[in-house]
């Protein structure tokens, strides 16, 4: 992990400097509610799974499996975002602003 840590550590100076304070704080944010969100959608994709399970009519099993899907999709899209956020986005600013970025 501390290998993680170190590849995507980065010093922002010059017009990016303000991203100093948001990557100080911004990812522990979003991990958070990485954790919050990813427990309560697996808690409710569990229930939907049940209920997609005990279904008796085909409505039911349909409606069931379309929210199953869509909060598996939201889960994915989530997930998605924060390590864009947290692992990409430094990536792609040190490439564009090799002079403002700096590796540390």
């Amino acid at each position: 992990m501390q290998f993680l840590v170190s590849l995507f550590n980065y010093t922002y100076q010059g017009n990016l400097a303000w991203l100093e304070d948001v990557y100080a704080t911004l990812p522990t944010i979003l991990y958070a509610v990485l954790a919050v969100v990813g427990g309560a959608g697996t808690v409710y994709s569990i229930i939907l799974g049940v209920n997609l399970a005990k279904s008796e009519t085909d409505e039911k099993r349909k409606t069931a499996s379309t929210r199953l899907k869509n909060t598996i999709i939201g889960l994915a899209v989530l997930l998605i975002l924060v390590l864009f956020i947290n692992l990409i986005l430094p990536e792609i600013l040190h490439a564009l602003y090799p002079n403002d970025v700096v590796a540390s």
